[in-house]
C-alpha cells in the first residue's frame, strides 16, 4: 500500500528541504480555494511535462482538492521511480493557512 498522510499533517512538510509538496489541481481550483504555502504547482492535465523537472532524490506530497487525483498522480510518480506520498482529504482536508494567486 502506497504511503499517505492526513491533510492536517501537511504543514510539518514543507519544513524538511528534502519533502516537496505538489499541488495538482488546476489553476482555477487555485484561484477559488487558495493553495498551502510552499506548494508546487503542476496540474494534473500537463504533470507529464513536468516528471523531467523532479529530483529523484526528494520525497513528493501530493495533493489535490480530496486526495482521488494525488492518489493518482501518487502512483504514477512511484512507478517513474519517485518517492511519493498521498496527501489523504487534499484541500477541503486541510484547515491551515493558504496562499492566493
Amino acid at each position: 500500500m502506497a504511503d499517505e498522510i492526513h491533510a492536517s499533517e501537511v504543514q510539518h512538510v514543507t519544513q524538511d528541504p528534502d519533502n516537496v509538496l505538489i499541488d495538482v489541481r488546476e489553476r482555477d481550483e487555485l484561484e477559488e480555494t487558495g493553495f498551502v504555502p510552499g506548494a508546487q504547482h503542476y496540474p494534473m492535465s500537463s504533470f507529464d511535462s513536468a516528471l523531467g523537472s523532479l529530483d529523484k532524490d526528494k520525497k513528493y506530497y501530493v495533493m489535490c482538492r480530496s486526495g482521488k487525483r494525488s492518489a493518482q498522480v501518487q502512483d504514477y510518480l512511484i512507478n517513474n521511480g519517485y518517492d511519493a506520498v498521498n496527501v489523504e482529504g487534499g484541500i477541503m482536508a486541510y484547515d491551515g493557512p493558504v496562499n492566493h494567486l
